[in-house]
């Protein structure tokens, strides 16, 4: 038997940004009665409260799971409440260099979105986060901005380049995660 199953949030376990259905939900809180369970995503903490744990509801053990947000550079455990167990935080020189790159790729690649949906480059702390299309585009506009990973690979070739002591990952449907 497993002893630990790893899953990813948006597109495993949810859709993007998506609350758990109710027929997820019930899977994941009967594996959680036999092993312990690990969810990591590109998201940040409140992503992970409004689509996880807020859809396991009151009968999930909670001391089976382990989250890991922003690619697993944050590590929550519940021990009677959710606690950090570490961070890897960005210091403030590495997100202004993160942004910055981003920032020149998306101006020198020509995929700026003709339109976006609230903040395209997020500082989660741990991780900088880009969403092409902003951090509240609609999901169907998402799933249609980069449907073959075109765009936003050739942007991780240029940031691969620009941000050598980084790892650069495709996340999401229109996302970028740097950690």
């Amino acid at each position: 038997m497993k002893k630990l199953i790893v899953f990813d949030l948006d597109g495993t376990l949810a859709e993007s940004k998506s609350s758990l259905d109710e027929e997820m939900a019930q899977l994941l809180r009967g594996l959680l009665e036999v092993a312990r369970v690990a969810v990591i995503s590109g998201g940040d903490w409140p992503q992970f409260e409004n689509q996880l744990l807020t859809s396991l509801g009151g009968g999930a053990d909670r001391r089976s799971l382990s989250l890991l947000p922003t690619c697993g550079t944050k590590f929550y455990e519940y021990n009677g409440t959710w606690g950090l167990r570490y961070a890897e935080v960005l210091t403030p020189p590495e997100v202004e260099e993160i942004t910055r790159a981003l920032q020149q790729t998306l101006r020198a690649g020509g995929h700026e979105p003709a339109e976006t949906w609230g903040e395209q480059i997020e500082n989660r702390g741990t991780q900088i986060t880009f969403s092409a299309l902003g951090q509240q585009a609609p999901l169907e506009a998402k799933k249609a901005w980069d449907p073959d990973f075109v765009k936003r690979q050739a942007m991780k070739v240029v940031l691969d380049e620009r941000l050598p002591s980084y790892a650069v990952r495709l996340g999401g449907t229109t996302s970028i995660d740097i950690t």
